[in-house]
């Protein structure tokens, strides 16, 4: 993980780029 550092913006670019929902990311 370690991604929780990130902003609500950055989780969605993450999620774009891992091919997930920003839903997803959050859980």
């Amino acid at each position: 993980e370690g991604q929780r550092y990130l902003s609500t913006p950055e989780r969605v670019e993450l999620a774009t780029a891992l091919g997930l929902s920003e839903t997803q990311v959050k859980t």
